[in-house]
């Protein structure tokens, strides 16, 4: 039997409603509780309700839609009972677990929740499930209040439902919740707060913000007491903590930021009250749920970030948009907690009145990739197999489905592939998932992810910035690096962040090449991929025939492909913000002869180096050796293997009919041979289905790799080659260097191909020919086909 937790009375208006709470739980599966600000409900009700007879010694589980929220939440009810965060409250959030034995309240936050009802729908050890701040409507809260009441309906768990609010419609949501056709019960809770003066300074259309808010806390300060002020994100606060600085002085007023990239103890610092006043500058993490002590003004500058599906990236992001009423009037509440106090925002009455009294629902505004692949784990695949209070829309769902099967965590029917369920437990949107489950660097992964599901590590507008990708991943990997547009913490929090993530999925922090960053990216962004016009510097086309450019005199400018990642800017001619160069590479020549051994002798004694033995190509009837080249490239001499039977087919690359040797073709490797072979397809070329090939090595080791096999002709345009791991070029002798390569053809469309190709070399008109220029230790020795 669980020993009887001792609160002492908080005095807090909540604790009035306890008994009807109490009451309602008894006799009810589910309830709602409209408890205006400052009655106590976040940290109150969970504890009071720990000894309840129907909970049986289970867990709370408690969803906050924010995780400054979480963590102050859990620390405020650890307090309240004289112990340390961990024992009796603890809290989860997708990069953070403080929990331990004995802990009977969880605070959770983001898809933790979710989570555990896909994985477990029996929510075993949990007998109550409270959504607090349940009027944020955040997609994770009406999943997973979706869930939980679906699974309480279906009788697959029977833990009661909380939901908790200042502000929410009570009668739609009481009656989503109940099991029968009454109405769940609702109880109201008034709250403690005083007058609050509300002053309105609205702002110019085009005056800029930061000196707006500036003049209002110049305002705020002649009032007593501390300031809060609501900024849109991190951007505008550090804006205003530069200027406030610089205006204020040393001994005006401590200037603290609040948001939810902040380390714990800063939070904690600005959260708490302290014997002086401060200025606290906040985005809206401190709207409700997070209290803020001692304030007694709040300037407002109207405006918040939301989530919204976002076209550039394909996946949800941050948009800016004028705060509802009903927010406006929890971030005014904050003034009136301990006394009188004063709002000031900074707007019009008459817009206020035009504003939305809430804003809608994330479920129908953001990306659903997520939620779908979440809920196809649990087999509804349908759009309306799970009854959500406001359904997700069909086009988003369809796009969304559409988006998994192209990453392969859906088959056909739209049920979660064993990839799909592997994606769905990586913390992350199933695009940087998917990079981070499939491709050959995945640290690399999840490097890319932290810098892509969060805010640009690189502060600036955006076409003032560099596109590639590649100048971050090396900020991240080297701490000396700098630039001038780095942010630090951003950086250092990135870096944090994905030894976490890496930590968490069990992966191997290797050593990277930034390089490599495009051939990630291509995993989790297919869509993305995209070649350079022809001709047209700067500009590119996508896999689905969309144009797009990079700002002029970026790095990227001269790429032959690159993934698009990040698209700004105007719809009808988008610039590519965030990508990383996907380019095919000169693999390797092809130097053919009818006589290996006398070949090698031949190169040997003119260029004064020895090729490497390769080893034998099984079933081919053919062996090479091999001549680095330099920076990956290598030059393989192939011939007939006389420790071989005859072949059942023709020697490859015409061997059979070669009377002296010749180079006869080159290869292109490239990171993902089914990418380059469907971006050729849909381009009305193709180079052939992939094969898998093998070699055994002179020290027996058998490499493996896949190829589009040359199917003859001039053997200008190349072949594609995919290699698992190292390629040949390691063990082939070193001391030469590719100085040139020169194709010419008198078709045109072979340049156009081989653009197609992302590789970067241009095909000059003449009869077909190929022509290698290389640096020997002998001097400079020129072969051709």
């Amino acid at each position: 039997m669980m020993p009887e937790m001792h609160l002492p009375p908080t005095g807090l208006p909540i604790e009035d409603e306890i008994d009807s709470i109490r009451s309602s739980l008894a006799d009810s599966s589910s309830m709602v509780l409209q408890a205006e600000p400052g009655a106590g409900k976040t940290t109150v009700v969970p504890l009071r309700l720990l000894d309840e007879p129907w909970l049986n010694g289970r867990r709370i589980v408690m969803l906050e839609p924010r995780r400054v929220a979480a963590r102050a939440a859990a620390r405020r009810m650890s307090s309240m009972l004289g112990e340390s965060p961990g024992n009796t409250v603890g809290w989860v959030t997708r990069d953070d677990r403080v929990v331990g034995p004995s802990t009977r309240i969880e605070v959770v936050t983001e898809g933790v929740l979710t989570a555990r009802l896909v994985d477990d729908p029996s929510l075993s050890g949990t007998g109550l499930v409270i959504f607090d701040e349940f009027h944020e409507r955040s997609l994770p809260g009406d999943t997973g209040l979706a869930l939980a009441a679906d699974g309480l309906r279906r009788g697959q768990h029977d833990a009661r439902i909380l939901v908790m609010s200042a502000t929410l419609d009570a009668d739609s949501v009481s009656r989503f919740i109940s099991l029968t056709d009454d109405p769940a019960p609702v109880v109201s809770a008034p709250g403690r707060t005083y007058p609050v003066d509300v002053r309105w300074r609205p702002r110019r259309r085009r005056d800029p913000l930061v000196p707006t808010v500036v003049r209002a806390i110049d305002e705020a300060l002649t009032e007593p007491g501390s300031v809060l002020v609501f900024l849109p994100g991190v951007g505008e606060i550090k804006r205003t903590e530069q200027a406030l600085r610089g205006r204020l002085g040393p001994n005006v007023a401590p200037v603290m930021p609040l948001h939810g990239s902040l380390p714990a103890v800063e939070q904690d610092a600005a959260i708490a009250a302290g014997p002086d006043r401060r200025i606290v500058l906040a985005t809206d993490i401190a709207e409700s749920s997070l209290t803020v002590a001692g304030i007694s003004t709040v300037v407002d500058a109207g405006l918040n970030r939301v989530p919204r599906f976002d076209p550039g990236t394909g996946m949800t992001g941050l948009l800016t948009t004028a705060a509802s009423r009903a927010s406006a009037e929890q971030r005014a509440g904050r003034a009136g907690r301990t006394g009188p106090g004063v709002a000031i925002r900074l707007w019009s009455k008459v817009e206020h009145g035009s504003r939305p009294a809430f804003l809608p629902p994330e479920i129908t505004q953001v990306d659903l990739a997520g939620l779908v692949l979440d809920l196809a784990r649990r087999g509804m695949v349908d759009r309306l197999a799970l009854p959500f209070i406001d359904p997700p829309p069909e086009r988003a769902w369809a796009e969304a489905a559409s988006l998994l099967r192209l990453l392969g965590a859906l088959d056909s029917d739209g049920a979660a592939t064993p990839l799909g369920i592997r994606m769905a437990h990586v913390p992350a949107h199933p695009r940087l998932a998917r990079m981070i489950e499939t491709s050959r660097h995945p640290w690399l992964g999840c490097l890319l992810t932290t810098l892509l599901d969060e805010r640009d590590i690189l502060r600036g507008r955006p076409s003032e910035l560099p596109a590639d990708l590649s100048d971050r991943l090396e900020l991240l990997l080297d701490p000396h690096l700098t630039h001038p547009s780095a942010d630090g913490r951003a950086i250092d929090e990135a870096r944090d962040r994905a030894s976490r993530l890496a930590q968490r999925l069990g992966v191997a922090q290797t050593a990277v090449d930034p390089n490599d960053a495009g051939a990630v990216l291509a995993t989790g962004f297919p869509d993305r991929v995209a070649r350079r016009k022809l001709r047209e510097k700067g500009r590119f086309v996508l896999a689905g025939g969309r144009s797009v450019k990079l700002p002029r005199g970026d790095s990227l400018e001269d790429a032959a492909g690159l993934v698009a990642v990040d698209l700004g800017g105007r719809t009808k001619d988008p610039m590519i913000s965030r990508g990383a160069r996907l380019e095919a590479r000169v693999d390797h020549l092809v130097y053919a002869t009818p006589d290996l051994d006398a070949t090698v002798a031949e190169v040997e004694s003119a260029w004064g180096i020895k090729p490497a033995a390769g080893g034998s190509h099984d079933g081919l009837g053919t062996r090479n050796h091999l001549l680095s080249l330099g920076e990956g490239t290598y030059l393989e001499l192939v011939g007939p293997d006389p420790s071989q039977p005859q072949p059942g087919m023709p020697r490859p690359f015409g061997i059979d009919e070669l009377d002296s040797p010749r180079l006869v073709t080159w290869a292109a490797r490239v990171p993902d041979i089914n990418l380059w072979i469907n971006w050729a397809r849909d381009r009305g070329f193709d180079p052939g289905d992939p094969v898998e090939m093998q070699r055994t090595t002179p020290a027996g080791e058998v490499l493996r790799w896949r190829l589009t096999f040359p199917t003859g002709g001039d053997g200008v345009m190349p072949f594609l080659i995919e290699w698992p791991g190292i390629t040949p070029a390691a063990s082939a002798t070193p001391g030469c260097m590719l100085m040139a390569l020169d194709l010419a053809h008198d078709n045109p469309a072979v340049g156009v191909r081989i653009g197609e190709h992302a590789l970067p070399i241009e095909v000059k008109p003449g009869a077909p020919s190929i022509t290698a220029t290389v640096m020997t230790p002998n001097g400079v020795v020129v072969i051709r086909s």
